[in-house]
């Protein structure tokens, strides 16, 4: 009997420690307060008393990239955040949040199977239906889904909406943050938050009085609320019909209103919620002036700083893909079918003026990018076409061994350009001319180093080609920042990459490492039994998940690296060596994802892995056809591709007209031909493999092309007495 009694009593105690657990642990868990101020700024929010005050004590504040999937638009984003992936959505006509009544509920089952909740997007299917054309799988309403579904209420409130030719137009998008996977919510006031007001854009403005009133009622109803402002969004779409005077007394009105309603918000909340302000999209003038960064500011406890995420391992810059996540992760929560991670808080006292020096640098990065890569790929593409059509008319010019020589050192610059784009961001200049000049000083000052330690055209050529792959390796070892503040490399705006080696470099990891070494070996300044240990650490260092995490790159190294090894050693190459090449390679990418996924880098790899598990096989082929689209597009658009026409035009002159100079080569530079044999299988591969593969295969190219014009130009013009 005692026995039974104190079994009793020990299970009582249990439930009742769990009950406790379970209570505190939903007490300490707080609620998560969201709220829109779309189409405003850092600079704006910073002008709104309350919020800049607040700031100035508090807050961690991230630079947000917009990018949806097929459209980079203020829906694409608002449905990226709910889905925690790169999301489409219908168009704004066809968006359509309403509270429910009798007869929209009827619409409402009956287009969707299901049973309506408080506020419920009539046109959920359409939105549905155009986002399964995506190409990254994601699941609309992935968030409000798993909040639902662990028992969280979600209550969404305000619009954007405006008038036009006396007609509402609505615009409900922060319903595409907060809804669940059939476009419900459970709460909230999307429809009656506005007053007529003459004196605002569109002769509307949101009822901040009422606005008060129902984010305290809703606070207290439920878990997560989502508020849309609404005014920054109308004044933006409205200042094409303001003068400066007349927008600016606006813009004050506005801000004054925000001000006092955020104070409201900020009082009423406990110490373990947490408050997110973001404005979803860039307004139309910073967009158009490449201005694309969003901004997004958690306040959660005292702390102070900046945000990041092992989305961007970027500090201060984050994604619209990790808003749902994070959000989740504050109920400790998360979801499968997102692939967004939640932000890492770094304390920083100076964090406004960081990030608005950051912003500044990137703006500027991403205005000059076009102008500076097109410039180089003209050096580039236009010396290699001179210097063939020099080449095949050298007997009817006069002067030819000074024009020659002068052809040379432009045609040299190609090699020269990729190290100094490489160097330039240890200037930290932030503005386009001191950008520019950065980049030419340090161009100036490698030519010269270069002239100074090598008269061999060879050595020089080698020499910049070994220090760029060194760099490359020490970056990143190191966190890629040299990398990630190149203008040769990826932009964090346009958000396709942020970390890691870029497209750009991938093609130089691929033929500077194999010429470089090339080069050694044929002078005999390195053995050979050193060239697989080098060209692994190269490998690792590219394509580890924590450091270059380029599995493209993995892919097309591999094979190029390993066929050189294979014919510097004479290893007589057969078809079980090709098919050894292939297991290889397959088993390469795999270490690494093996690597990504129990080390929790979580990488483009990792990502890739997870995605397979989820989706199934389907998963790889349209990850092949969104590659195979952008090559597509990238030979209809890129400059790069010109690299590569002029590089094919160079290898067909070498074939077909003078080909007794291939053979010189092979003969007198064997070590350097097996190199140029390797590197071009690499273009080829990466070419097939990766999304951009165009713009590594052109880059890579330089590795091959520059040397071999070169060295055909001292065998043709010098009788080889200059190399």
């Amino acid at each position: 009997m005692k026995k039974k009694i104190v079994s009793l009593l020990a299970v009582i105690m249990i439930l009742v420690g769990s009950m406790t657990n379970y209570i505190f642990a939903n007490e300490n868990k707080g609620k998560v307060i969201f709220i829109d101020m779309n189409r405003s700024s850092l600079t704006n929010m910073l002008n709104i008393d309350f919020l800049g005050k607040e700031l100035s004590l508090r807050g961690y504040i991230g630079l947000m990239n917009t990018r949806g999937d097929k459209n980079t638009d203020d829906k694409s984003s608002y449905a990226t955040m709910g889905a925690g992936s790169k999301a489409n959505t219908a168009a704004e006509e066809h968006i359509n949040f309403q509270t429910v009544n009798k007869d929209t509920a009827k619409i409402f089952e009956a287009a969707t199977g299901e049973k309506p909740k408080e506020i419920n997007d009539l046109t959920i299917n359409i939105s549905l239906n155009e986002n399964s054309k995506g190409s990254y799988g994601a699941t609309l309403g992935a968030m409000g889904q798993t909040l639902s579904e662990n028992g969280l209420k979600v209550s969404a409130i305000g619009n954007a909406d405006i008038v036009e030719n006396g007609s509402l137009v609505k615009n409900r998008n922060i319903g595409l943050i907060a809804m669940d996977e059939h476009g419900r919510i459970d709460s909230g006031n999307v429809d009656d938050i506005n007053i007529e007001d003459s004196s605002m854009p569109f002769g509307i403005r949101t009822d901040y009085n009422k606005l008060i009133k129902e984010t305290k009622k809703y606070y207290n109803e439920s878990d997560a609320i989502f508020i849309e402002l609404g005014d920054t969004y109308r004044l933006d779409k409205y200042k094409l019909n303001l003068n400066q005077k007349s927008y600016d007394i606006m813009k004050e009105k506005i801000h004054k209103k925000i001000s006092i309603y955020l104070e409201e918000v900020f009082s009423m909340v406990g110490e373990n919620d947490t408050i997110y302000i973001a404005n979803v999209f860039p307004s139309k003038l910073d967009y158009k002036n490449r201005k694309r960064f969003s901004t997004i500011i958690k306040f959660d406890g005292e702390g102070k700083g900046i945000l990041t995420s092992s989305t961007t391992r970027r500090e201060g810059v984050v994604s619209n893909l990790d808003v749902g996540v994070d959000i989740l992760n504050e109920f400790g929560l998360k979801s499968e079918s997102m692939v967004g991670k939640s932000y890492k808080l770094i304390d920083k006292d100076d964090n406004v003026e960081h990030l608005l020096n950051e912003a500044e640098k990137m703006t500027s990065i991403s205005e000059i990018r076009s102008s500076v890569v097109n410039t180089f790929v003209a050096i580039i593409s236009v010396s290699w076409v001179i210097a063939m059509l020099a080449l095949l008319f050298r007997n009817r010019m006069k002067h030819k061994e000074m024009v020659f020589t002068i052809l040379k050192e432009i045609i040299k610059l190609g090699i020269i350009m990729p190290l100094a784009l490489l160097l330039a961001p240890i200037l930290n200049f932030k503005t386009d001319t001191g950008i520019v000049t950065g980049i030419v000083a340090t161009t100036v000052i490698l030519y010269m180093i270069g002239r100074l330690l090598f008269k061999n055209d060879i050595k020089n050529m080698a020499f910049f080609a070994t220090v760029t792959i060194v760099l490359i390796a020490i970056d990143s070892v190191f966190g890629t920042y040299l990398m990630q503040n190149n203008i040769m490399s990826y932009d964090a705006m346009i958000g396709s990459r942020y970390y890691g080696i870029g497209n750009e470099y991938e093609g130089v990891t691929i033929a500077a490492a194999v010429f470089g070494m090339a080069v050694l070996l044929q002078y005999k300044r390195l053995p050979k039994y050193l060239v697989p240990i080098l060209l692994s650490i190269v490998l690792v260092t590219s394509a580890y998940p924590s450091m270059g995490a380029n599995v493209g790159g993995a892919i097309s190294e591999f094979v190029a690296y390993f066929l050189f090894v294979l014919l510097i050693f004479d290893i007589k190459l057969d078809f079980k060596k090709v098919m050894l090449i292939g297991v290889g390679t397959v088993g390469v990418v795999a270490l690494f994802a093996i690597l990504d996924l129990v080390s929790g880098s979580e990488s483009h790899l990792g990502l890739f892995v997870k995605q397979i598990l989820l989706n199934g096989p389907s998963e790889i082929i349209q990850t092949f056809v969104r590659k195979i689209q952008m090559n597509i597009k990238l030979a209809q658009s890129s400059v790069w591709i010109n690299i590569l026409i002029a590089g094919i035009g160079i290898i067909s002159m070498f074939i077909f007209r003078p080909n007794k100079y291939i053979r010189c080569i092979i003969n007198k530079y064997p070590m350097i031909f097996k190199g140029f044999v390797a590197s071009m299988v690499g273009c080829i591969v990466t070419l097939l493999v990766n999304d951009s593969g165009i713009v590594a295969a052109a880059t890579a190219s330089i590795y091959i092309l520059i040397p071999l014009l070169i060295i055909s130009i001292n065998m043709i013009i010098f009788d080889d007495k200059i190399e």
